[in-house]
């Protein structure tokens, strides 16, 4: 990547303490476009507290570095001062579905068949404001959801509300990290069809947003293959 003019970048820190992974993503990191700086840390996510007064554009940090009620503090911290969190986790095993609900984290990668493409477009989802869950990651979740649990059919959210096949279908393109333009041209309807149906799914399951009504619906299985 050919150099940038100091401040017309994105500003990142790397908060992962496995020597090997941090490199790894470091790497990655650097290949991408339009990245000003890179600042690392061993230490974790609450380390960041360390560097009081900088702000960052993106924070990337290891779901495994998370286990202490610190470090979970620390990542609503960051996202409170307006910084954008993606966590990378090992697979389905390694969320914590009722904590991510409150997170604030806006984007999930799974370590497995990560690259710098798939990294690319995780940071710029999370930047442009978009929830991004990794193909990979989806898919594993899906598979772990079962297939039964949408014809078990438990609404939640408001008494009675139970969500149309379309809506499920729009709802699990939604976990798949696909934009509503992506979503309108993958069913063939309009874009503002997408907009009507994520905001009834976000009625019925009671969510403010789309993250919490891809994490909740994660969490009762309601996204089946």
């Amino acid at each position: 990547m050919g150099a940038q003019p100091s401040g017309s970048g994105l500003h990142v820190a790397l908060l992962i303490q496995n020597t090997i992974h941090r490199y790894g993503i470091e790497g990655m990191i650097r290949s991408l476009h339009g990245i000003s700086s890179i600042r690392c840390s061993d230490v974790g996510v609450a380390d960041l507290r360390m560097w009081d007064g900088q702000q960052f554009d993106a924070i990337l940090a290891s779901s495994d570095d998370l286990a202490t009620d610190d470090a979970r503090e620390a990542v609503r911290e960051l996202s409170c001062r307006g910084m954008r969190v993606l966590l990378l986790v090992d697979g389905p095993d390694g969320l914590d579905v009722p904590w991510l609900a409150h997170s604030g984290a806006q984007g999930y990668v799974d370590w497995t068949g990560l690259e710098p493409r798939i990294l690319a477009d995780a940071v710029a989802d999370v930047m442009a404001g978009k929830f991004y869950v990794s193909a990979t990651l989806a898919r594993r979740l899906l598979g772990r959801a079962g297939p039964n649990s949408i014809g078990s059919a438990q609404p939640w959210g408001p008494a009675g509300a139970a969500l149309t096949p379309r809506e499920l279908q729009v709802l699990r393109l939604v976990a798949e990290g696909l934009s509503n333009k992506q979503v309108s041209r993958q069913l063939q309807i309009s874009e503002h069809g997408v907009k009507r149906l994520v905001g009834n799914v976000l009625a019925k399951l009671n969510c403010p947003n789309r993250t919490l009504a891809v994490v909740r619906a994660m969490e009762d299985g309601l996204l089946a293959v």
